[in-house]
């Protein structure tokens, strides 16, 4: 349902094609695989582009979207592909999000910068773009705490984290990631 009428019917039509009569087992193995196929057509011809030295990626969206989440998965396979990942623990206001980044960090083998608890999120953003020049990382990924676009003081922050990587490297960030749920 998260997925959409037409997109549901098709990987729906597509088990029916490859799995009909099957097990279980049938039945997830042609999912996987027409979820793949459709995955395959929108992904990025060179997969995952790393521009710049390092290349920074400023992660943002809506409260619980996964952001962090996806962070991990993202550092995962810049990590996979042999890049040398530095984290940024951006979300300062929320409880817990430095730790759960740093747990990512743990399991993927990155580093994380971090500030202090209700600290300035653009100077954990500077200081991040500093240390992976500094230590010669690949990638960067700047987390960010969670907001709505109609929070007008959260998203003039959002705009002077942005400002500050930029000064901190030109022409960073190179990468801005909008991280959407399913549901919106």
């Amino acid at each position: 349902a998260d997925l959409g009428p037409r997109t549901a019917d098709a990987l729906l039509a597509a088990v029916k094609r490859e799995a009909a009569g099957g097990d279980a087992a049938a039945v997830r193995t042609a999912l996987r695989a027409a979820i793949l196929a459709k995955l395959r057509r929108v992904e990025p011809a060179g997969g995952l582009d790393a521009v710049g030295k390092p290349h920074v990626v400023l992660v943002l969206g809506v409260n619980g979207s996964g952001k962090t989440t996806t962070i991990g998965k993202l550092a995962a396979r810049h990590g996979a592909a042999g890049r040398r990942v530095l984290l940024g623990a951006g979300d300062t206001f929320r409880a817990a999000a430095v730790e759960q980044l740093q747990i990512w960090g743990e399991r993927v083998g990155c580093e994380v910068i971090a500030g202090t608890a209700g600290g300035d999120p653009a100077a954990v953003a500077f200081d991040t773009v500093k240390a992976a020049v500094a230590r010669g990382a690949d990638v960067a990924i700047i987390d960010t705490a969670g907001r709505l676009q109609t929070q007008r003081p959260l998203m003039e922050e959002l705009a002077k984290v942005a400002r500050v990587i930029g000064r901190g490297l030109p022409g960073a960030p190179h990468e801005t990631l909008l991280v959407l749920d399913a549901n919106t």
